[in-house]
């Protein structure tokens, strides 16, 4: 009799807790063992049947089900190449201004954040593509055109570069056959790490035709030779890219970036990392 009190008190407990988990899965697994407790109550109330349906279905099967739906919907999947200074792999870990940024909104709205590092240009793919949440690493919108993404509300000012290959003349910087990219700068092919290693004269072997400020000052660092250097007019800052029909998504975050802002916690996160 005590126990099946001791259980009956706990069952409210049990649900007001899982029902204010900010994360998904912890709230499923207080909703498994909320379904296991209340089979445990069936059992003491000598009804061994419901019980057993109780704890296989409400317990076993329905959070199986509930865990699957969400290995997906419970991630904040980010696709992003390195951009020192904003978002770069140091070691095991990851760092940068737009990682702190990231880690923050996750945190937010609950989801667990996966960052995976792609090629700059396979980014607006992933995303066009609903292969991916959010795209980042130092991504500059400019004019878009036709296109199924949009961006969020710029974190950091910053300045986008023409330049040219030493090997080649600046008529012919962009190699024919690759479609001129008029969404996002910066632009080159690969990952930013092949822009790193240089020839014995510092030309950079892979033709890059734009890039930004923080990626200009990294290849600054290294020797690498950019020929033809020219800062283009206009106001450019860092943003991340979002698929146009994530329009909750892009809410959250400008809300979420607004509240940072206000804070003073966004300015204390640039000065962290480009003091």
């Amino acid at each position: 009799m005590i126990a099946r009190w001791i259980l009956l008190a706990l069952l409210p407990v049990v649900a007001v807790i899982a029902l204010s988990q900010p994360r998904r899965l912890s709230a499923i697994i207080g909703m498994g063992l909320f379904s296991l407790l209340l089979a445990a109550v069936y059992l003491l109330m000598h009804a061994p049947d419901v019980a057993i349906t109780e704890a296989t279905i409400g317990a076993a099967l329905v959070t199986a089900i509930y865990v699957l739906a969400i290995r997906r919907t419970g991630r904040l999947i980010v696709v992003a190449d390195e951009a020192p200074g904003l978002i770069a792999r140091e070691g095991k870990q990851i760092v940068g201004l737009e990682y702190d940024i990231l880690v923050g909104f996750a945190r937010e709205v609950g989801l667990d954040l996966s960052i995976q590092f792609v090629p700059l240009r396979r980014v607006r793919w992933l995303i066009d593509h609903h292969e991916a949440d959010m795209g980042a690493g130092g991504i500059i919108p400019l004019a878009v055109e036709a296109s199924n993404l949009m961006s969020t509300p710029q974190h950091l000012a910053s300045g986008v570069y023409r330049f040219e290959a030493k090997s080649l003349p600046r008529e012919t910087a962009r190699p024919a056959g690759i479609a001129k990219i008029a969404e996002t700068a910066p632009d080159y092919e690969g990952y930013f790490s092949d822009l790193l290693t240089h020839d014995r004269n510092g030309t950079l072997p892979t033709v890059a035709t734009s890039l930004d400020l923080a990626r200009v000052l990294a290849l600054g660092r290294t020797g690498a030779a950019l020929h033809g250097l020219d800062r283009m007019d206009g106001s450019y800052g860092y943003a991340f890219l979002i698929a146009q029909k994530r329009v909750e998504l892009q809410r959250d975050y400008a809300g979420y970036l607004t509240r940072l802002r206000d804070s003073g916690q966004l300015e204390t996160l640039i000065g962290r990392h480009f003091s």
